[in-house]
């Protein structure tokens, strides 16, 4: 079957939308299908079987696009962590309609189902996220690193770690990876750089670099407000590092709801208690770490293709 995935993003770029795309690319094209990645909005290739876009609002003209040339091809609708916690809940109309227009929708995971509108869970799958990890390179673990995956915009809450250091009498270094998205933030990141020397941005870096990074980590850490289900979960969790996380439904969907690393998003004395814990004691950093390894069998390449050959 001609599949087409369609990502808000340009397909070279390294933002999460586009490395799921090319992830079930890959996924599907080792079925034998005939996949191509398309960014929104780009005309849709002739010939097309289904669609599977990514970001209700951002691929809503993908998906109007594809209702209209292709009718009887099967809509996809694969949901982003600005669509269960920004646009739906807000009544975006664009995004509400790529909801009725889909034949089918996918969050990343359980605790997102009940995000989706009651309307529309007939129609919805989980699809967790697989992670095939590269070849790295050979990476000693150091002891007081923690490092965030995270581009720079306010709903991942990027610098709040640095109000957490600052309340640690200890030398711990973060290290955070991501590109800029909100204007003036890596102006912001590069002055926090300069003024916190536990804290450092690195930048956009490769999918092998910062895999490598977080393999040299103890622990990785995740901020945010809000999210669909962070790839950075999924590859710390098959890193074997466990994750100090925000207590939010889509990190509890990827960590489950008994784990033990949760901090408060709106509390940095909570996550550098946390920070704290994880260099101070080697009994619940090994909890942790079993946590962890009990959760990476979701996130196996076979679990993923089993998900959307399904759908297809």
């Amino acid at each position: 079957m001609k599949v087409i995935i369609s990502s808000p993003y340009a397909t070279q770029s390294l933002h999460g939308n586009t490395i799921s795309a090319m992830r079930i690319a890959g996924i599907l094209e080792e079925s034998g299908h005939d996949v191509e990645v398309i960014q929104s909005g780009n005309s849709i290739p002739k010939g097309a079987g289904a669609l599977i876009a990514l970001h209700a609002r951002k691929s809503h003209t993908s998906i109007l696009a594809m209702k209209q040339q292709c009718p009887e091809s099967k809509i996809i609708l694969y949901l982003t962590g600005t669509d269960l916690y920004g646009d739906i809940p807000e009544g975006c109309p664009l995004a509400i309609e790529s909801l009725s227009i889909a034949d089918a929708i996918v969050v990343s995971q359980d605790a997102s189902f009940n995000s989706v509108p009651v309307t529309y869970q007939q129609k919805t799958h989980v699809v967790y996220n697989s992670i095939i990890l590269p070849q790295l390179d050979l990476a000693e673990r150091e002891p007081d690193l923690f490092v965030i995956a995270s581009h720079l915009r306010a709903v991942k809450q990027p610098f709040f770690v640095v109000e957490a250091l600052g309340l640690l009498d200890e030398n711990v270094r973060v290290k955070l990876m991501g590109s800029e998205i909100d204007p003036g933030s890596a102006e912001q990141a590069q002055t926090l750089t300069q003024k916190y020397p536990g804290f450092e941005w690195l930048g956009e870096q490769t999918y092998p670099q910062a895999l490598t990074w977080m393999k040299r980590s103890i622990a990785t850490i995740n901020t945010s407000l809000s999210e669909g289900g962070a790839n950075s979960i999924g590859e710390s969790i098959m890193l074997g590092r466990p994750v100090i996380a925000s207590r939010i439904e889509g990190n509890i969907g990827m960590l489950g709801e008994g784990y033990d690393g949760y901090f408060d998003p709106h509390s940095p004395a909570e996550l550098a208690s946390l920070i704290q814990k994880v260099t101070k004691d080697p009994s619940y950093l090994s909890h942790l770490e079993q946590q962890v390894l009990e959760q990476s069998a979701k996130y196996s390449r076979q679990n993923e293709s089993k998900g959307w050959l399904a759908l297809l």
